[in-house]
């Protein structure tokens, strides 16, 4: 019997990437194994959770001492394969190194231009013509670590911070599921120089690289 590819995931806001993944998770090949949400986060996060049993967990984010201690003893002890990042918190240096390589993040910017907690509304005021998300693995660095996938997509001329926030989202949502579904499946690899290669993606492609292999609709 095939042991399930446990996932962990931490959420600061809505938790829609989270959402998603738990209602693809048997296409994905994944069981969600843990939700750790700060005192921020959307609180309707644990009733969704009681409904598809994945277990829940709320941290406050003061004091930070506290936090510390606390988010790191919980995602140790869920033991994931995989630990899911759309979190406006730093991780404990212990977590990171006991997960190394196993922890990624999204990042709503084409890295590493624009890393920080406003990648779009910096993107936007600098004039950039292309903007997109970013999935990357996590390491000391904030914003840092070696990059799984990227999407892209054209800035228009009338776009504000919330038009282009839905257009990239409605890119980063497919592309989320997709390397969810990698790593699942054993596909994420390494070169002699950090680098993360999915076997057999196709690179090069747009608006995402490496390309979707299957349709995930809302």
């Amino acid at each position: 019997m095939t042991t399930p590819y446990r996932v962990g995931f931490c959420v600061s806001g809505e938790g829609r990437l989270f959402r998603s993944a738990v209602r693809w998770r048997h296409r994905l090949g994944i069981q969600p194994a843990l939700l750790v949400a700060t005192d921020r986060a959307d609180p309707q996060l644990e009733s969704f959770c009681r409904e598809f049993e994945v277990p829940f967990t709320c941290l406050h984010v003061q004091p930070r001492e506290t936090f510390t201690r606390d988010i790191t003893r919980v995602c140790i002890g869920a033991q994931v394969d995989l630990l899911c990042l759309t979190f406006d918190r730093i991780l404990p240096d212990a977590l990171v190194q006991h997960y190394r390589g196993r922890i990624i993040n999204t990042h709503f910017s084409l890295l590493p231009a624009f890393p920080g907690v406003r990648p779009l509304s910096d993107a936007l005021d600098a004039g950039a013509r292309f903007v997109g998300a970013t999935i990357h693995e996590v390491d000391q660095h904030v914003d840092g670590g070696a990059i799984v996938a990227q999407c892209m997509l054209p800035v228009e001329r009338a776009d504000t911070r919330e038009s282009l926030g839905r257009r990239v989202f409605s890119l980063a949502r497919p592309m989320y599921l997709q390397v969810l579904a990698w790593y699942a499946a054993g596909r994420v690899g390494r070169d002699p120089h950090g680098r993360v290669w999915i076997r057999d993606g196709r690179y090069g492609l747009a608006p995402m690289s490496p390309a979707l292999e299957r349709e995930f609709p809302d």
